[in-house]
């Protein structure tokens, strides 16, 4: 059986793709560029609206420096705001590898054991995956932030059986008020729906999901 290692989903406007990993510092250059001159256009007064390139391309790297450290190999991050605030959300996609050959379910169950708030086994397009939940309430994790909580949601998708390949992508949301948890709820049902488009695309590329913009997933060498 051929397996492929290429992917798309889908996912809406105001969310933009950051590569992460060693190597890739003019790819990642390159992107955040764009996302600021999009927020930005350099046709805006350059004295006022300087300070605020600098701090959204500070912002923006290093939350994917976090996230690299943990292991990313590219993250999602929302870059425009809605109704003046910006979406407090990431997601985070990681590769790994298991034994060559092992069974899938096997490592689907591993998953489902390490102790989550939520979790079910499922079929993305087609492949054994694991979707699991777990929230942390009020934690302070800057002194100079008030208490937050966050809820991650992730999906650990078989890639590869002969190969041992898997993928993981990692959605995380945080709020402080119950209004804001109410968003991240219902940011919850986004991502579980972006998913709902993900396709494994063959030889002949991506498969037509449809008019809204596809993002692609990194590919390894066969």
């Amino acid at each position: 059986m051929k397996l492929t290692d290429a992917w798309v989903f889908l996912l809406p406007e105001g969310w933009a793709r950051f590569p992460a990993g060693e190597g890739r510092e003019r790819e990642l250059d390159e992107a955040i560029e764009q996302v600021v001159s999009r927020v930005l256009p350099p046709d805006l007064p350059r004295d006022s609206t300087e300070p605020l390139r600098r701090m959204s391309r500070d912002r923006l790297r290093g939350a994917i420096n976090d996230a690299d450290n943990a292991g990313a190999s590219v993250v999602y991050l929302p870059v425009q705001p809605i109704h003046g605030i910006l979406v407090p959300a990431s997601i985070i996609e990681v590769e790994f590898d298991s034994d060559a050959g092992e069974d899938p379910m096997k490592i689907v169950a591993s998953v489902m054991t390490d102790g989550y708030d939520e979790s079910e086994v499922l079929e993305v397009d087609g492949r054994p995956a694991a979707r699991v939940t777990s929230v942390l309430r009020d934690v302070e994790s800057d002194p100079e932030w008030p208490q937050a909580s966050s809820r991650q949601v992730v999906y650990t998708i078989s890639r590869d059986e002969i190969e041992g390949q898997w993928l993981t992508l990692s959605f995380n949301v945080m709020w402080n008020s119950p209004q804001s948890e109410q968003l991240a709820d219902a940011l919850v049902l986004f991502f579980d729906a972006v998913m709902t488009t993900f396709r494994w695309a063959g030889d002949d590329g991506p498969q037509h999901l449809g008019d809204a913009a596809m993002v692609p997933g990194s590919a390894r060498a066969a």
